[in-house]
């Protein structure tokens, strides 16, 4: 009942997320309908995320908990990035800043070894959903860790937090969308699924962010 009642919340957030966040992607950037739906986005994505999670440690779900974990790290530090880009003064870096990174490295480094231990007992080679997504969560989270130590003050007006909201917030996007497409849809040419929307999303954002670079003069 309880895993029944997790899972429903997850579907229905996770509706609520793919459409705020389309939403959000259409509306004008700065704007006052950009600004509510990304706010909606963000907390269906939290929940979408954490009733992940949960549902693995009543259900074990290697798949399920990779993509909660990616999801909410991408989510936060996509949230955090916006708020350093909108400082007024200088922002001395935090616990707030610090933990998540040091999670996010911990959970990253087990979903890597999980299936490397996993290929050594079975004697076989395979790719694992869960590896690939750890590869990119602690590429990710070092980049987070050499920055907060590298600059343990920020300051303001850093025109390239933007460019990070939007790689990590449409990140998390892409990676919600692939698992609602490989969930919902099956046949014999699976790997279509979880190509496509990665591949196209990278693309589009890549033009997104080139064209905001130029937007706010930001050099390569």
């Amino acid at each position: 009942m309880l895993y029944q009642s997790i899972l429903i919340l997850h579907v229905v957030t996770g509706f609520f997320a793919l459409l705020f966040g389309a939403l959000a992607i259409a509306s004008r950037k700065g704007q006052k309908n950009h600004l509510k739906t990304g706010k909606a986005y963000v907390l269906m994505m939290y929940s979408v995320g954490l009733s992940a999670i949960a549902m693995t440690f009543l259900k074990p779900n290697p798949f399920l908990f990779t993509v909660g974990v990616f999801t909410l790290y991408l989510t936060y530090t996509g949230q955090r990035s916006i708020f350093y880009f909108r400082l007024k003064e200088d922002y001395r870096n935090s616990w707030k800043d610090l933990v998540p990174i040091l999670f996010a490295l911990v959970i990253a480094t087990g979903m890597i070894l999980q299936p490397i231990f996993r290929m050594l007992e079975s004697q076989s080679l395979f790719v694992s959903v869960m590896g690939v997504f750890g590869v990119f969560l602690i590429g990710f989270a070092i980049g987070d860790l050499r920055l907060v130590i590298k600059n343990p003050t920020f300051k303001p007006n850093q025109k390239s937090w933007l460019i990070q909201h939007i790689g990590r917030i449409g990140g998390a996007y892409i990676a919600t969308l692939t698992a609602f497409l490989v969930t919902n849809l099956h046949f014999n040419l699976g790997w279509i699924i979880w190509l496509a929307p990665t591949l196209i999303g990278s693309f589009l954002l890549a033009k997104v962010s080139r064209d905001w670079k130029k937007k706010l003069k930001i050099q390569p």
